[in-house]
């Protein structure tokens, strides 16, 4: 670290954002307070996801020659991605845990998500604080799991 102005570090300025970092902050601020927008985009990429793992040994080979299946971790993790960001914000009504619950539902029930991410229970957490916030109960209904019996 090299020393200037009377032994102010030039350390000081590499710390200051770049426009580059403000311009993703003001990004990520905006899409923060649109949840009515995230939503969407998480369905859109988790459908996605599915289509693309449907036809995973294609190769894609616009996009590096990676495969259906490569390509539909990627959409899964972009869905996860506004999952989280979905979860983090306290929902201001019902129709925002309503999405909250969509999410976590689907999400918990895809065959492997549970053993590849932590979001569907990060989002599961968050919707049970929403539900106390909101002076709603929520509490898991039986189900039938097929062959095997009520879960």
């Amino acid at each position: 670290m090299s020393m200037m102005n009377d032994g102010a570090a030039t350390a000081e300025d590499d710390a200051r954002p770049t426009a580059a970092d403000l311009a993703r902050y003001a990004r990520a601020y905006r899409l923060s307070t649109e949840h009515a927008r995230m939503f969407p985009m998480w369905q859109a990429a988790l459908a996605h996801a599915l289509l693309l793992d449907h036809d995973g040994d294609h190769a894609h080979d616009d996009h590096g020659g990676l495969s259906g299946r490569q390509m539909a971790e990627g959409a899964r993790s972009m869905a996860r991605t506004f999952a989280l960001l979905i979860a983090e914000a306290p929902a201001r009504d019902e129709a925002e845990l309503e999405q909250k619950i969509q999410i976590y539902e689907m999400m918990s029930f895809l065959p492997g998500e549970m053993e590849r991410s932590r979001t569907a229970s990060m989002v599961e957490l968050a919707m049970h604080f929403d539900g106390v916030d909101l002076g709603i109960e929520l509490r898991k209904a039986r189900y039938d799991a097929g062959p095997g019996g009520v879960q």
